[in-house]
């Protein structure tokens, strides 16, 4: 029989869950082993725990401490490379990237909850920031710093995809030629570092896409083609005149149906 313990934060989002009203969308969420990647909130969550027996707890938390980030260094140097690979052909450049990233995680990490079994097992739950795990170095930014926000009417951009596709850290949009009218290179590096290329959600609901791009977000439909999001220049042109600030800052969110 095992023995859990809630944060107060950890009862009040289930009891959330329970009485959600109908229509919401759900997060894009990857998981691979013990590894979850939210796209939509662009945190990063795994875990270490401690083996079952008797000792101090305290002493049972620092070896599942240990254990997490011990995993975590391997889970994060592929998940890297599966998010570079494509831009990064040097085998060698990705390898080291893929261990730079993994420290940085390592480092930074922090606990959200702990769990206490009965068997004397203790599992400790991790977080991180995505984007420090998925962060490649040798990116050529156009601008260090994020741009400064004038007075708008807008406050962050929607691409309406038409198709489901896998979330990916970086992409392109293209107009109906294949010319290329943003890519990561036209964000600022402060916020991809922060924002990546914007958070993915799937068929959200208004309140779900406020906390990417706010309340007053200009939506441009987006044909999804291999890490690409196709869209007519015209309605692109129109709709970003004079707001391309929303995109350096990667205030963005990608709508999946």
């Amino acid at each position: 029989m095992r023995t859990y313990t809630h944060t107060r934060a950890g009862f009040i989002l289930l009891v959330f869950g329970l009485f959600a009203p109908v229509g919401f969308g759900s997060p894009v969420i990857e998981k691979r082993d013990r590894v979850e990647v939210n796209w939509s909130t662009l945190r990063l969550r795994f875990y270490g725990e401690a083996a079952p027996g008797r000792s101090d707890l305290h002493a049972k938390e620092r070896q599942a401490w240990k254990e997490g980030l011990k995993y975590v260094t391997e889970a994060v140097r592929n998940l890297n490379i599966a998010a570079n690979e494509a831009g990064t052909p040097n085998p060698d450049e990705l390898s080291a990237a893929a261990k730079v990233a993994a420290r940085r995680v390592e480092k930074s990490t922090f606990s959200y909850d702990t769990t206490y079994f009965a068997d004397g097992s203790v599992r400790v739950h991790l977080e991180n920031a995505l984007p420090k795990a998925l962060l490649m170095p040798g990116i050529r930014f156009h601008q260090k710093d994020a741009a400064s926000v004038s007075m708008s009417e807008y406050t962050g951009l929607i691409l309406q995809a038409d198709k489901s596709v896998s979330p990916r850290a970086t992409y392109q949009i293209v107009d109906e030629t294949g010319a290329v009218l943003f890519d990561v290179h036209d964000m600022a590096e402060e916020a991809y570092r922060k924002n990546l290329m914007g958070r993915w959600f799937r068929q959200p609901t208004a309140n779900e896409l406020a906390s990417a791009v706010g309340r007053s977000p200009i939506r441009i439909a987006a044909t999804a083609i291999d890490g690409k999001f196709q869209v007519k220049r015209s309605d692109w042109e129109k709709a970003l005149e004079g707001h391309h600030s929303l995109l350096t800052n990667g205030l963005v969110a990608i709508a999946l149906p």
